[in-house]
């Protein structure tokens, strides 16, 4: 099992089939994910909400495969990241993937005081609430631009209605809602976005886990209307 990322990811797997669920992506709808990223060949790919590190080793070693240089996976919880890490080594995938723990926004932040650009893909996979206002502070810290694809799991059977307006609305809605917030804005930590980005959105069906219809909505930024 040492060093293949195929093994790593088939015991993940059986053990969340066998002996205890666990909220990974799936073999299913993380094909969705690896066929985008075997077309698009990213360079680089942001993971927001890692869990225990299985669509880390299953995207990360897709991003491999075709000349990926990083895969940066955000995950809360420590104990989870902890797991993560651990697997990723044994799946000797630490040359590109690497788990950065703590708050979401937190570490978003840090990644761009650090330098880091516009990302070629984002995963989204964690608390469905948050989705909308994580691709929000995702625009405006510059991590989505114009050739940029966006993906978010979970997205039949949990879903999130206003992310699914937000990808899909004109530039010009969003404008008038961006000033319509502006005006409201209070001291809470979230987000206005960057309304002037336009998105081509599809949703891609599959099975999670446990058998159960769902689907990854996948966004690609295909400009600006500036």
């Amino acid at each position: 099992m040492k060093g293949s990322p195929e093994a790593v990811v088939a015991a993940i797997d059986e053990f969340g089939c066998t002996k205890d669920f666990l909220m990974n992506v799936g073999r299913e709808k993380g094909g969705v994910v690896t066929n985008i990223i075997a077309k698009e060949k990213p360079r680089t790919l942001l993971e927001i909400g890692g869990y225990v590190g299985f669509s880390a080793i299953l995207f990360g070693n897709e991003l491999r495969k075709v000349g990926g240089q990083k895969y940066l996976s955000l995950e809360l919880n420590p104990t989870f990241a902890s797991v993560a890490r651990e697997l990723i080594a044994l799946a000797g995938l630490n040359e590109i993937v690497e788990i950065i723990e703590g708050p979401c926004r937190e570490s978003l932040r840090k990644l761009q005081q650090q330098g880091a650009g516009a990302f070629d893909v984002i995963f989204i996979d964690h608390a469905k609430v948050l989705y909308l206002d994580e691709l929000k502070l995702c625009e405006e810290l510059g991590f989505v631009k114009p050739g940029t694809t966006v993906m978010a799991d979970d997205m039949v059977r949990q879903g999130n209605a206003k992310y699914s307006a937000y990808v899909r609305d004109p530039p010009a809605l969003k404008k008038q809602r961006y000033e319509q917030e502006k005006a409201n804005w209070g001291e809470e930590d979230a987000s206005l976005g960057t309304p002037a980005l336009i998105y081509e959105t599809s949703m891609f069906h599959g099975l999670d886990p446990c058998g159960t219809d769902d689907g990854v909505e996948v966004s690609w930024c295909r400009g600006t209307s500036d």
